[in-house]
């Protein structure tokens, strides 16, 4: 189990990319614990690889009164049972005696054993008993199948001189689900030289973000679910190693520096926040293929650089914010997409013929918008010719669908147009309600007949069709009637 434990270490940004593609997103929206990490399941394990056990340390089993465990039973002496407490728990133990140096496996580890326990005396809450463990010189416990210091992993440094105990060092830290509350990780996680990932997923800490510019091999930061608040973190944007960022279910505020999106992560993960203002138009220079600024309050437009991360981009979730604008021809250029969702928003416009290029998405979510026009056939075929599972349509002003296919995946539910305004459908928004959006819709958004790649049975550009088959296949702008 040591040596697993070695070994994903090792494995460093190979191993995150092929365990963050097997999974999806939305469970990151609504999940803020690891231990129920999903995409689309909510149900689905963490994603972070099985650790086998190691480092597991039970919490020390405690009396009502609080008392930890007791010694065994002192003999009957009136001027020792003096000595105990209102609630009669028995004087706790002498403190261990401190370490002395040859009792560490190297320099290293020494210089480390003080930055832990000065750590340790700042913890204000441990309802797992975590820190239980972290006595003693083992600091490398885990790496030999141990259970103290729980946590903590070692491994030997990249092109060490020699891999034996003299070069074994704390390479990550996992306090994923402990608990733990803290008013500050400065002066503690930026004292690891050799730190290459931190993970605390649902803790209680706070304070600032520590400068980890210094780590030189770090990589991935989890600082979701936890009580961090202010600014979006300075400290993070000149993290240019920086593999996976996950910084959702926070306090944050403000606005997102451009930079940020300049970081070359697989994974970015800024949701259920407060952050605030125009999505930076660099969104395309992102090297994720896992995006996720759902559940904020930015404003302002799907950024048309999108297109740019055709390359990369999987799956991307901007839900639940308050974005606007005309939806991007260009998101039907970002090839490698799987899972779109843009729900809860207020776009408007038509839907672009683009999007029916999208042949590997498979979840497409537009509702609660205020998008009109016609809903193409173009982008319900993608259920046949393409991997399409979902599609959400509903709460919005659309007045027509397509008859060749998406009428089928009305009937089949994988298309939901409810509330919307289409003629003889059942629950949709009343006549009048309608009336009023088309007389006066806002903001007129072009329409674009032209599908930027060959569809089989589609005919682009539709503009050189007869308009009636034009709109038909997709055509039908946003000004007709209901």
């Amino acid at each position: 189990m040591a040596a697993a434990s070695g070994h994903n270490a090792r494995l460093l940004a190979l191993a995150l990319a092929l365990l963050l593609a097997a999974l999806h997103l939305h469970g990151v929206v609504c999940d803020p614990s690891h231990t129920h990490f999903a995409m689309v399941s909510r149900n689905a394990p963490s994603w972070r690889p099985d650790r086998g056990g190691q480092g597991k340390v039970s919490a020390p089993s405690l009396d009502t009164c609080g008392c930890g465990p007791a010694p065994a039973p002192a003999p009957a002496d009136p001027l020792k049972a003096a000595s105990l407490d209102k609630c009669g728990c028995p004087p706790a133990p002498a403190p261990s005696p401190e370490p002395s140096p040859e009792d560490f496996l190297n320099e290293n580890l020494q210089a480390l054993y003080p930055v832990i326990q000065a750590f340790k005396a700042t913890i204000t809450s441990d309802p797992r008993g975590v820190t239980a463990s972290w006595v003693g010189p083992n600091l490398c416990d885990s790496y030999f199948g141990g259970d103290m210091y729980k946590g903590f992993y070692c491994e030997h440094p990249p092109a060490p001189p020699a891999k034996d105990n003299t070069t074994l060092t704390i390479a990550s830290i996992d306090f994923n689900g402990y608990g733990l509350g803290a008013p500050s990780l400065a002066g503690f996680v930026d004292a690891f030289p050799d730190l290459a990932l931190f993970h605390a997923n649902s803790n209680n800490f706070s304070g600032e973000v520590p400068d980890l510019t210094g780590l030189p091999y770090f990589y991935e930061l989890d600082l979701s679910n936890n009580n961090f608040s202010g600014a979006f973190p300075a400290t993070v944007v000149p993290l240019g190693r920086l593999l996976f960022l996950d910084l959702r279910f926070n306090r944050f505020v403000g606005t997102v520096p451009p930079p940020v999106f300049d970081l070359t992560v697989v994974a970015l993960f800024l949701n259920n926040n407060g952050f605030y203002g125009n999505i930076p138009d660099n969104f395309g220079s992102t090297t994720a293929e896992y995006l996720v600024v759902a559940n904020n309050q930015f404003t302002g437009p799907i950024p048309r650089s999108i297109y740019n991360t055709s390359a990369n981009l999987s799956e991307v979730l901007f839900l639940n914010n308050h974005l606007s604008g005309c939806l991007p021809y260009e998101i039907g250029l970002v090839e490698g997409l799987t899972v779109f969702d843009a729900g809860g928003n207020d776009i408007t416009g038509p839907i672009p013929l683009s999007l029916g290029c999208l042949g590997l998405v498979e979840e497409l979510n537009l509702a609660g918008n205020q998008l009109y026009g016609h809903i193409p056939d173009v982008l319900c075929a993608l259920a046949k010719t393409g991997k399409l599972q979902n599609l959400s349509l509903s709460d919005n002003y659309f007045h027509s669908v397509g008859r060749r296919h998406c009428l089928e995946l009305v009937r089949s539910k994988v298309l939901d147009v409810r509330l919307n305004c289409i003629p003889n459908f059942p629950h949709q928004r009343p006549a009048l309600e309608c009336a009023r959006f088309y007389a006066d819709p806002p903001q007129h958004c072009p329409f674009v007949p032209h599908i930027p790649c060959d569809l089989p049975g589609f005919r682009p550009p539709a503009a050189a069709l007869p308009s009636a088959v034009a709109a038909e296949e997709g055509g039908g702008g946003g000004g007709g009637g209901n």
